[in-house]
């Protein structure tokens, strides 16, 4: 294997990003990936986050286009984190990353499964980001990331 070239995932490295923009007072745990699916275990998101008093479930999404299909999005994932937000103090978040347009949207995962529901696309456009997401600033290192989350841990982003 030697001399192979390991192949480039954007979307490991946006949530490579997001982790590392965590702010240091937030319990952050990564649900792994190997189990998801197995003998019928879907993992609610990428990410559970606690930021005293409030509890995030967070599924990061990066995407080349200008919107998402909703091929993207897990149904069985989208399902659990529904569930989890009918208890107080717990939110369902997708971060969505366009990354040609190097934005990317903080949005209720209620309002994504609305959208689906409405049957208009087959995709969110970023449109839809911009009118019932928030957008999270970040800034360019080089050639990653980083993302100021700390506002939206804070209550203001639910």
């Amino acid at each position: 294997m030697e001399g192979k070239k390991k192949k480039k995932n954007p979307g490991k490295d946006f949530e490579q990003d997001i982790r590392a923009s965590f702010p240091s007072d937030c319990f952050v745990e990564r649900y792994k990936d190997d189990t998801a699916g197995f003998h019928g275990v879907h993992n609610p998101a990428d990410f559970r986050v606690y930021k005293y008093p409030y509890t995030y479930l967070i599924e990061c999404k990066s995407h080349k286009g200008k919107s998402l299909p909703f091929a993207k999005i897990g149904e069985k994932q989208l399902e659990a984190m529904l569930r989890a937000v009918n208890y107080p103090g717990i939110y369902g978040i997708y971060l969505i990353n366009f990354r040609e347009l190097e934005e990317t949207y903080w949005i209720a995962a209620v309002y994504i499964d609305q959208y689906i529901k409405s049957g208009e696309r087959k995709s969110i456009p970023v449109d839809f980001c911009k009118r019932y997401g928030m957008r999270i600033p970040q800034r360019k290192k080089r050639v990653r990331y980083a993302y100021n989350l700390e506002n939206f841990l804070r209550g203001k982003g639910r």
